[in-house]
């Protein structure tokens, strides 16, 4: 896991990256597909995560 992937953020923070990010809750059930420069959404309902952590970037190569 790279450093990107382990960096969680929180709802509302500006997307740094375009890919698929993860509940930080531990369960996996919770995934957000972002575009760089949006907004993290909040987690889903039930969720006891705080924020997202990169699952897999868009563009891997650059």
């Amino acid at each position: 896991m790279t450093d990107s992937q382990e960096e969680v953020h929180r709802p509302g923070e500006i997307v740094p990256a375009s890919g698929i990010y993860e509940c930080d809750c531990q369960e996996h059930h919770g995934y957000s597909t972002d575009v760089r420069g949006h907004r993290f959404p909040p987690p889903p309902e039930g969720c006891t995560g705080h924020g997202w952590r990169l699952k897999d970037a868009a563009h891997p190569d650059s």
